[in-house]
This record gives structure tokens, sequence and C-alpha cells, in this order.
């Protein structure tokens, strides 16, 4: 009997192991899958059509959160929402790990006078990662003044 019992164990054991190993094969099993990135940053660029040059400062709301450049860097604020650079017509941002959806965007004169406010969905891709990870976003928007 003792024998029967110690052959069932090593079977059991053994048909175990075999499950475990092919299983990871077969990458339907969401254990199996790695994700490396803890986080990330999202980047967003506004291009400004029409009147740009006339353009001084530009703000991105998404109800909770604004960023406003020039002005709003990364070593002034205490979240991961900061203006990046200007070139131009094209005005760069990072999100952190935010990829809003509707964003208010608000372009200002030197007056500090708002020239155009528009509700927009941006254009996100995700340019690394996974898709069972996620990963960095890069959007597009586009401003018309």
């Amino acid at each position: 009997m003792r024998s029967t019992v110690r052959r069932r164990s090593v079977l059991v054991g053994t048909a175990a192991a075999v499950t475990l190993a092919l299983g990871g094969c077969s990458g339907g099993h969401v254990w199996s899958q790695a994700c490396s990135a803890v986080g990330w940053i999202n980047h967003v660029t506004v291009t400004v059509h029409g009147d740009s040059a006339s353009v001084t400062s530009l703000e991105i709301c998404d109800g909770e959160t604004c960023v406003r450049g020039p002005g709003d860097t990364a070593a002034d604020l205490a979240d991961l929402w900061y203006y990046v650079d200007r070139d131009g017509s094209t005005w760069n941002f990072d999100l952190g790990m935010s990829t809003p959806d509707p964003v208010t965007v608000r372009a200002f004169g030197a007056d500090e006078a708002l020239l155009v406010e528009s509700t927009i969905s941006p254009e996100w891709v995700r340019v690394g990662g996974s898709e069972q990870c996620g990963g960095p976003h890069e959007g597009t928007i586009d401003l018309t003044i």
C-alpha cells in the first residue's frame, strides 16, 4: 500500500510539473506575463495653426489638472504634468501617465487675453510597452487660432 501511495504522489507531482511547464508556453495565462515597466511619461504635442506667433502661452487641462507653458516646468510642479518646450508653432508637454480625453486647450496672447479655447480629443498612440502592461503614449493636438 505504501508503494501505491508513493507512486500516486509521484504521478500527481509529475502531472502538475508538466501542466505548469506547458501552460507557460501557451501565453494564455495572465500570470505568465511579466511587466517590467513601473511608470512612464506620456507626451503631447500641440500644433498651433493660423496666427501662431500671437500665442505667448498655452494651457492644457483635463478638468482636474492644468499645465501652462511656458512656466510650469518639472521643477516647479509636484505632479507629473509640465511644459517641455516650444519650437515655433509646436508646443510640447508631458502629462505623467495620463492620456486624458478630452482636454481643454487655451491659447493666450501677450496681454494674457484669451485667443482661443477648445475642447479636443488628442490622438493618442502607444509608443512603448505592451497592450497587457501599458506603456508610454504620444498624443497630438491641432489647435487653430
